[in-house]
């Protein structure tokens, strides 16, 4: 076992997927193999290269279900990582560098930080400590999962599609297994921002007389999904090791903004020219 297996999640944005694919495919090596899935696109918005053809839309968590079978199909990966497509990376060192952090300290699964504005949780964002954070449960838009920890999930629970819950859960599998959970500050990433969404891009099935619909979900009305399943899924399977609303408070008690000004140059210090301009502009006027 001596690969990352890399996966971009595609739904009916190909110009992200296409984008993020390039970038990372020309600097793939022998640590990582590189994937496109494409969740039920219609094909008119699959992207121009796809590996993985899911034919219905299994939602987020649907996906990373299917990418664990992958991993645990093929002894030669020792890890996962699962990435949402509207994301700029440094594409030169960026799986390199979430490998050697995931395995030099012997953690279960890291992220990179988010930069720029400010995201729900805020413990994902950018706090420039250009160092790796121990935190209780990841973001998982662009999660570097340890085969190990795969393998003690098998697969989520196919409740939770919309994708939250998982980060909850990781956090719950971690602590069962005495196993840390890192965001690194010195590998940043750039979130275009919940474009399939905005571009009213994710649809949902509808039935009406004489069958099924697409009718495109907006914004809001997903996020309400996604936090009512959320909650009523952790209503009916309490946690062991802690609340829903303890660990989001943990999460809120962090600021990006308060942590941020003292360490605004150390902060994107070590990326690579490429992104450092576009970085900037998302720490102005902070």
């Amino acid at each position: 076992m001596t690969k990352t297996l890399a996966i971009i999640l595609n739904h009916n944005l190909p110009e992200y997927t296409n984008w993020l694919y390039g970038s990372l495919k020309e600097f793939q090596d022998e640590n990582y193999d590189l994937l496109v899935m494409d969740n039920g696109s219609r094909p008119e918005l699959m992207p121009s290269t796809t590996h993985i053809r899911l034919e219905n839309n299994l939602y987020w968590g649907g996906a990373l279900n299917e990418a664990f079978k992958l991993v645990l199909k093929d002894d030669q990966y020792d890890s996962l990582l699962f990435l949402n497509n509207d994301l700029e990376v440094t594409a030169e060192v960026f799986v390199n560098l979430l490998r050697e952090e995931l395995f030099s300290r012997d953690l279960a699964l890291v992220s990179p930080c988010i930069a720029g504005r400010e995201q729900p949780w805020k413990q994902m964002q950018n706090w420039g400590s250009s160092e790796t954070r121990i935190v209780k449960w990841a973001d998982l838009m662009a999660p570097l999962f340890h085969r190990k920890f795969i393998e003690a999930v098998g697969q989520f629970d196919p409740e939770l599609y919309y994708g939250w819950g998982q980060e909850l859960l990781s956090h719950e599998v971690c602590t069962d297994h005495g196993w840390r959970i890192g965001v690194c500050d010195h590998i940043c990433i750039l979130h275009v921002g919940k474009q399939t969404l905005l571009q009213n891009r994710l649809f949902s099935q509808n039935g009406k007389e004489g069958g099924a619909s697409e009718e495109p979900i907006s914004l809001t009305d997903s996020h309400a999904m996604a936090m009512n399943e959320y909650r009523t899924y952790f209503v009916n399977h309490p946690m062991k090791h802690g609340t829903f609303d303890g660990l989001r408070s943990y999460g809120e008690h962090y600021t990006y903004f308060g942590a941020l000004p003292a360490n605004r140059g150390r902060s994107v210090e070590k990326q690579k020219p490429a992104l450092l301009q576009r970085l900037s502009g998302y720490f102005k006027n902070k």
